[in-house]
């Protein structure tokens, strides 16, 4: 299988170099093209009134891999493109260093990068660890190696599906609905008058059965996510997901 990988953390990321090459154990042909640098929360936005510059990196022996001066979103679109004559049978996000769920998931780049891929026809998953500094990337690289096949089979290219995983062992995996997530949301000023957006994360009762909440007790989540946010047709179908995954 012809999987394209990304993320909105850049090509440097420890994450990304754990995808690429879980995958390219299973004996997948693996193509790297990440952001040059760090592009997290740019959302599906796209570079329209800049050029873009394309090199090649080296990432690994086992695969090609290649930086974009642009968003996530432009590393899929771009991709498809230039790489056309091949085309991707996967778009593969992430491993993004920091949860990518419920409400926030409208912020991210590394869902977004799925969702390009939903555009073109193609099956897409997003991975992410809930830490943003993950100390068992191992792990998470062995759930991937033990249930790709078993996500690629539920994937459709209607949807992205979003996973998170634990920075550590899984209690289970759960299929589960968006939630919100709230943050205080404070501008600090810098010294020079410019602004940046600090804050924490806010407590607050939502349905325990929701994706920030099966997280927060240690399990995988799986979300079918679409332009419509959540597919909940297609989540209620593959229900069975749950017990298949191991």
């Amino acid at each position: 299988m012809r999987i394209l990988v990304t993320n909105d953390d850049g090509i440097e990321s420890e994450g990304i170099k754990t995808l690429a090459d879980a995958l390219s154990e299973k004996g997948h042909i693996v193509t790297v093209v990440a952001p040059d640098g760090n592009r997290s929360a740019f959302s599906h936005s796209l570079s329209i009134y800049k050029n873009l510059v394309f090199k090649s990196h080296c990432l690994s022996d086992k695969y090609e891999a290649y930086t974009l001066g642009g968003t996530p979103a432009d590393c899929v679109k771009f991709a498809c493109h230039y790489f056309s004559e091949k085309p991707f049978d996967m778009v593969c996000s992430g491993i993004n260093l920091g949860n990518n769920l419920g409400s926030d998931t409208c912020y991210s780049g590394t869902v977004s990068a799925g969702l390009e891929g939903n555009f073109f026809g193609i099956k897409s998953i997003a991975f992410s660890n809930v830490s943003h500094k993950p100390e068992k990337l191992s792990l998470n690289a062995d759930f991937i190696e033990r249930n790709f096949d078993r996500l690629f089979g539920f994937a459709n290219s209607a949807y992205t599906l979003n996973v998170n995983m634990p920075d550590g062992k899984e209690n289970g995996v759960k299929i589960a609905k968006l939630g919100r997530q709230l943050y205080s949301d404070e501008y600090q000023k810098n010294e020079d008058g410019t602004f940046i957006l600090t804050g924490y994360p806010i407590k607050h009762e939502q349905d325990e059965d929701c994706d920030v909440e099966w997280a927060r007790k240690g399990f995988v989540t799986v979300t079918p996510i679409s332009l419509d946010c959540a597919c909940v047709m297609p989540l209620l179908l593959s229900v069975s997901i749950a017990t298949l995954l191991i």
